[in-house]
């Protein structure tokens, strides 16, 4: 089946999906504007408004000069910050929000690191702190004590590539200033270390699905993008657990997503200016026919194949069938194909009635299909030597036909015979005792007894026949008794019984 469709609403595809965050909170949070280009080390104040909260000495670089010290480029744009780290000495960089936290409300804080030396950064140090005040200690170079609400938890840092660090906060409300710096932990002695800063940000996490919407087809699918900062779990309105979903037919959608500090909540309606579906691919029979329909919209206009300006249209005959329904500026198309077959035929053959020993092979005549037994019988012919009711069928992409035969044994007798004498000499005649039944009798055990009543041989497995031998002796002429036990099938019920008989055995 095919689709296709195109409308000036399809723009709307591309807009609905939206960042699950909104307005980034950090000022030059990528170190690109400056007050005057920074020619030398220690000057973090021409990037306002960034600042310097204590005696130490934060570098700000920017490709407007080559300092040199710059040995690892900018993550985007032409601007980073650098930070050092020794015994005593930890440098810091401050800057002002755009505007307070809200209290209760959740935020996601990221910002990009990289190190020329990896074998000496601390990992679990680095980190953010957000306070309602600006943190100063200008007579001091030492760690602050602080405990940031973000801190890096990178397993570990690779030279010279840019490393994301991020968290959520969950803000008590006032918040204003964030310093970035070493928190916790101090290098080992000879363990000093540098730390370059880019792209800072800080965002309130929000969940937006978009406004309710109309497309035009069901070609025009939409993506529906719940992704969330740090998000933990997903959960659609149709159980699913990814953070998109597509939309395929109209509805209302929805999906939470739970945060370590928030669970967010969002829905949409979906609704299709042209929802129609002509259904799958279609096999159907000589004669048959298929009535296809679209909605009936009273501004819209329809054209199949044909031209035929109708939204319904019946197929006759084998061949491919579309239509195109127009509706001011959407236009939606569909297409199915259609196929016709012969129904399929079957002949198991007239019922049979049956004497003795004789059997019967059901030959089935097949024409335009695939035959089975419903019993799940492996061959296509069949031999059978028992009452029954033998079913088949035959099927193909138009229909299922079924036939049964039946056998019966119950128009005569049903009688076990067994000979009253044989000559084991080995002549290739008459040289083993061996009883059978007509086809509703199945022998279940075979004893001989000598004259004396003692049993010289027994068996209840096929084959039930006896060649004369006890002991691997061959027994001396004389007359011997035999004892058959049995199941006889009558109609729908099964009866056991036995019968015994003498036998002479001729040398």
């Amino acid at each position: 089946m095919r689709r296709e469709s195109s409308w000036v609403l399809i723009w709307l595809v591309t807009f609905l999906t939206r960042m699950a965050t909104g307005q980034n909170l950090i000022p030059n949070n990528s170190f690109e504007t400056y007050r005057n280009c920074p020619q030398l080390d220690n000057l973090l104040n021409e990037a306002v408004p960034w600042y310097n909260p204590t005696r130490a000495t934060p570098d700000f670089y920017h490709q407007c000069y080559n300092t040199g010290q710059m040995v690892v480029p900018p993550r985007t744009g032409q601007g980073l910050a650098r930070l050092y780290f020794d015994q005593g000495w930890a440098e810091y960089i401050g800057v002002r929000l755009k505007k307070p936290l809200e209290a209760g409300e959740c935020y996601f804080f990221e910002m990009y690191v990289a190190t020329d030396t990896p074998n000496r950064y601390q990992t679990e140090t680095l980190g953010a702190y957000f306070s309602s005040g600006p943190v100063t200690a200008p007579n001091s170079t030492d760690r602050l004590n602080l405990n940031p609400q973000v801190l890096d938890k990178l397993p570990r840092i690779q030279g010279f590539r840019w490393e994301r660090m991020s968290g959520l906060i969950n803000a008590k409300g006032g918040e204003e200033y964030v310093t970035i710096g070493s928190y916790y932990k101090s290098p080992p002695f000879l363990g000093f270390y540098y730390v370059f800063i880019d792209d800072v940000s800080l965002k309130p996490v929000t969940l937006d699905l978009g406004r309710d919407t109309t497309l035009c087809s069901r070609k025009n699918a939409l993506l529906l993008d719940g992704t969330t900062p740090d998000a933990i779990y997903y959960k659609w309105q149709d159980g699913s657990a990814n953070p998109t979903l597509q939309v395929t037919r109209p509805g209302k959608y929805s999906v939470t997503v739970i945060t370590s500090c928030k669970n967010l909540t969002d829905s949409i309606s979906v609704d299709y200016a042209l929802d129609f579906d002509l259904g799958a691919d279609t096999t159907l029979c000589n004669g048959q026919t298929l009535a296809l329909t679209v909605p009936s919209i009273p501004t819209a206009t329809y054209r199949w194949q044909d031209g035929t300006p109708q939204n319904t249209y019946t197929v006759k005959q084998a061949g491919q069938y579309s239509i195109r329904v127009t509706q001011a500026s959407c236009v939606a198309l569909d297409t199915i194909q259609v196929r016709y077959v012969r129904p399929p035929t079957l002949e198991l053959g007239a019922d049979q009635e049956l004497c003795g020993a004789q059997t019967f092979t059901i030959k089935p005549i097949v024409a335009d299909g695939t035959f089975f037994w419903q019993d799940a019988f492996s061959a296509t012919e069949r031999t059978v030597n028992s009452s029954g009711v033998f079913r088949a069928g035959v099927r193909n992409d138009c229909a299922t036909v079924t036939d049964s035969v039946s056998i019966d044994y119950s128009a005569c007798d049903c009688i076990l015979y067994a000979p009253n004498s044989f000559t084991p000499n080995k002549d290739g005649q008459n040289d083993v005792f061996v009883a059978y039944g007509c086809g509703d009798i199945t022998i279940t055990s075979l004893s001989i007894f000598n004259r004396w009543g003692e049993v010289i041989f027994h068996t209840d497995h096929q084959p039930f026949e006896w060649d004369g031998y006890y002991h691997g002796e061959l027994c001396p002429g004389d007359v011997y008794a035999w004892s058959i036990r049995y199941r006889m099938k009558n109609g729908k019920q099964i009866k056991m019984s036995q019968k015994q008989g003498p036998l002479s055995l001729i040398r």
